[in-house]
């Protein structure tokens, strides 16, 4: 027995020992990247495009701009929608304010830059059925620091899933990609929904532990809108997500390289990224009870 302990307790020395012992692994920086990103929504607004240059794996600088470029999202009709650099955002292009696509058709980005490498990516604008009737806001029965968004809608199923976003006073909650939370098709459909409020967003309240701007005022103004994304753009999403927060397990191996829809042209330096077209619905309400901590 005395020398099964010591043999147990030599072996928990010696994994304890290699466990802080300096391994230096070389990581080489791998060639600069194009990544194009951007979408066309059913909403009319100023849609952008960006396209920056990847920046090394140890770089503390943001990816740079990629400036004179020319791009263009066209439809299946033959419309072409031209975009034009930002004067004050090197790498970011922008439409007309008065810029909307319309569900089903087909858009293209093309991406011309100024040493001649071409890229192009298509993507579908899938219909959406249903409305968006109203949202609500209630404490959670669960954890009462916190205010969940609830949905009023018809059965707007069909091939989609679907992305949420929530702003208060027009600014934005979740918007970075990481924040972004999609879930599939199923989640709407006329068994869940027939009238009945489904929580879709947390507002966390307690300012003393806030990440985000989610402390809900009297009088403040709370818009949901749901994008009807494809199952391409789901899984790019999911990916880009997997990158930024790690594998699970901990111990799990690294997620492989995010899938892009972005096509180079023969010679062009590869492009990440991904162009998507889906269509929205929105809704608003203003907030009417006081959800401070405490009342």
């Amino acid at each position: 027995m005395t020398r099964l302990f010591f043999t147990f307790t030599l072996s928990i020395i010696i994994l304890f020992a290699s466990c802080t012992e300096r391994i230096h692994i070389r990581v080489g920086d791998a060639p600069p990247r194009v990544i194009i990103y951007g979408y066309i929504t059913s909403d009319t607004i100023q849609h952008s495009i960006r396209i920056t240059r990847s920046a090394p794996f140890f770089s503390t600088e943001s990816p740079r701009g990629i400036s004179n470029a020319i791009v263009t999202i066209s439809d299946n009709n033959g419309r072409i929608i031209p975009l034009h650099e930002c004067v004050l955002e090197p790498g970011l292009y922008l439409t007309a304010p008065d810029v909307y696509g319309e569900e089903g058709k087909t858009y293209t980005l093309n991406v011309l830059l100024d040493n001649g490498d071409e890229y192009h990516a298509t993507a579908f604008m899938h219909h959406v059925v249903g409305e968006i009737d109203s949202i609500g806001l209630e404490v959670s029965p669960i954890f009462p620091t916190m205010v969940q968004v609830l949905v009023y809608a018809s059965d707007v199923g069909g091939d989609n899933n679907f992305n949420f976003f929530v702003a208060i006073n027009d600014s934005v909650v979740n918007s970075t990609i990481d924040d972004f939370w999609v879930v599939p098709n199923e989640f709407f459909n006329a068994e869940n929904m027939e009238g009945v409020g489904v929580p879709v967003f947390i507002l966390r309240q307690n300012p003393d532990h806030q990440t985000r701007n989610e402390v809900l005022r009297i009088g403040d103004k709370v818009t949901l809108r749901i994008d009807a994304i494809s199952p391409e753009y789901s899984t790019f999403i999911a990916n880009v997500q997997s990158e930024i927060g790690g594998s699970n397990p901990i111990f799990g191996g690294p997620p492989a390289n995010v899938p892009t829809n972005i096509i180079s042209s023969s010679g062009a330096t590869p492009a990440l990224g991904f162009f998507t077209a889906f269509a929205s619905r929105s809704a608003y309400t203003i907030v009417t009870e006081d959800f401070s901590i405490g009342n």
